[in-house]
Formats: C-alpha cells, sequence, structure tokens
C-alpha cells in the first residue's frame, strides 16, 4: 500500500483533479471538497478524453489495474469493483423472494452492474439507461469488467435518464428493482440528485419494487455526512423520501470499498412497504457476496443507525 497516500485539504471545490509531482513521481490527485480530503495515486494515465458529457480518463496502477475516472472522480477499480457490484446487486435481488424481476439501471456504464444483474435467471429483463456511450466504450475497451450487452434480457438506452422516465411513465412501465449507479452529483448527474427527477421515478416502482441509492459516508464532529450534500443544499435522499413521503420505507446496509471516498460506503434501499431483506432466500456465492457477509451487512455501527430513525 505504499503507493497510495492520503491527504488532508482544506476548502478546495467539489471537484478537481491533476497530475503532481511528488518525489520526482506522476502522481494523480482526486479532491473531495468540503470534506477535505484527498486520494493520490502513483498511476499512469491510459486515455484521456472529453466526451460531449465529461472528462473521462482511464488510469493503470502497479497494484490496482486499472481505474474509472469521470470528473475527477474513481468510478471503477479493477482490484475492487466487485465488491461495489456485488453488495450493490445481490442483496435487494436475493434479500427477497422474486419469481420474475424486471430491473431498471439509471447509469452504470462500466458495465458491472450489468453483469452482476444478469447472473440470476429470475431476472427476467434488464433496461440500462446510461447517457454517455463513450463510458461503455471505454471501460469495454481497458476495464473488461464483461457487463454483457448483447443478453437478450438487455435493452440499452443511450439517453438522459429524466427524458426516459418522463417516456416510461407515459408508457406505464414498472420495475421490481431500479439502482441509481450514478457518478457523483455533478456533470450529467446532477439534474439526477433533485426532488423533481426522484418524484418521478418512485412512479415506476412496482407495489413490491424497491430502488437502491449509494453514496460514501463520512464521520465528523457534527456527525455523518453524505458525499451527495455536498451540491443538493444539505439534503440526501433519505430526507427527500420521508419529507415528500415518497417511498417511505427505508432500510440501509453497508460495505467497505477501498477506492470510493472514505471507504465506508453506505446502500440504502427505498420501498412502498417494509421489504425485509436481512436473510438471504437463495444460497449465492460471488467474489465478495455470500450469505454471511449479506446478513452481516445490516449490521451498523450506533452513528449510523440513527439516520433510519
Amino acid at each position: 500500500m505504499g503507493d497510495i497516500r492520503l491527504m488532508v485539504l482544506r476548502h478546495q471545490p467539489l471537484i478537481l483533479f491533476e497530475v503532481v509531482s511528488l518525489a520526482k513521481k506522476k502522481w494523480w490527485k482526486e479532491r473531495v471538497g468540503e470534506f477535505g480530503v484527498s486520494l493520490l495515486l502513483n498511476a499512469q494515465s491510459l486515455h484521456r478524453e472529453k466526451s460531449k458529457y465529461q472528462d473521462i480518463e482511464i488510469l493503470k496502477h502497479d497494484q490496482f489495474g486499472k481505474i474509472l475516472v469521470l470528473d475527477g472522480y474513481v468510478q471503477a477499480c479493477q482490484a475492487d469493483e466487485f465488491i461495489y457490484h456485488e453488495m450493490a446487486v445481490h442483496v435487494p435481488l436475493l434479500g427477497y423472494r422474486h419469481q420474475k424481476a424486471s430491473v431498471l439501471i439509471i447509469g452504470g456504464g462500466d458495465g458491472g452492474i450489468l453483469r452482476e444483474t444478469l447472473v440470476h435467471d429470475f431476472v427476467e429483463s434488464v433496461t440500462m439507461v446510461e447517457i454517455d456511450r463513450r463510458v461503455i466504450e471505454l471501460s469495454n475497451k481497458f476495464l473488461g469488467i464483461q457487463g454483457n450487452y448483447n443478453d437478450p434480457r438487455v435493452s440499452l438506452e443511450i439517453e438522459d435518464a429524466a427524458s426516459f422516465v418522463n417516456t416510461a411513465i407515459i408508457d406505464k412501465k414498472s420495475f421490481d428493482l431500479i439502482i441509481l449507479d450514478l457518478t457523483e452529483p455533478v456533470g450529467p448527474s446532477a439534474n439526477l440528485f433533485t426532488e423533481q427527477f426522484i418524484s418521478l421515478l418512485t412512479q415506476l416502482v412496482s407495489e413490491k419494487g424497491m430502488i437502491l441509492d449509494s453514496d460514501s459516508i463520512f464521520i465528523s464532529k457534527e456527525g455523518s455526512h453524505f458525499l451527495q450534500e455536498e451540491s443538493t443544499g444539505g439534503e440526501n435522499l433519505i430526507n427527500l423520501m420521508r419529507r415528500k413521503k415518497l417511498l417511505p420505507k427505508i432500510d440501509m446496509y453497508r460495505a467497505n470499498i477501498p477506492f470510493f471516498p472514505g471507504a465506508d460506503f453506505g446502500f440504502f434501499i427505498y420501498s412502498h412497504n417494509n421489504i425485509c431483506l436481512r436473510e438471504p432466500v437463495l444460497n449465492f456465492t460471488g467474489k465478495h457476496y455470500d450469505p454471511e457477509i449479506h446478513r452481516a451487512a445490516f449490521v451498523l455501527p450506533k452513528w449510523q443507525r440513527y439516520l433510519l430513525e
């Protein structure tokens, strides 16, 4: 772990990334705004471009492999991507007995959520809405995460999620699981962290369906904070769901994901009803996920439990 360092910074913008010189080496820097932390990586830049929607960069690290960076934030790293993708998919799909399931993925251009969703035969359809085709193309070329876009169950929509949701409401579509696999709330994702979009999205949730959101969680002397609060005026999705009474039944689980800010990552389930996901209904084992880690993920420290109260 000698090639990764944490630094304390103060009063930096939300997003800033650059290559800096340290001990005569090239270092890539990710800064996490008002939380005042930074991730430094001694990494080679394999590819960098500005697409129609965002800055895209592919890094290569000797120990951690290839890394996808969007608008200065690490999105997926070959070394640990399986942790996030398995926990985001298998807990909601295996914590509830689905005879058949329809899944909507908002974002997910690296392909990992799609890959894990297609593992399960009871998933009869997967709709993936990604605004930036270049993220898919570059992820396929460099990361090799292997989301199978040719599976007959998959419908890939290259468009803005807000536009898709409006059309889906008109067409009276519904989904059993909606996974928000988004970048941080800047750039093309900024309009998706709004009351208007979330209010519309909840109309696509089936009677026994759910929405999964996730975010980095920080602890400070004032308590716990969500990364998304940086650009939403201090409101997180839990508060919005409760305040507007959209999907008021909320549960939470967590995982340690080293390359995400703070490494402590929370997953949040929103539903119309009290859906208990804490006991897996099928015996499935992935690279990270298994029934034991499923149960353990719902054991929260006291400072996180109060978020659900």
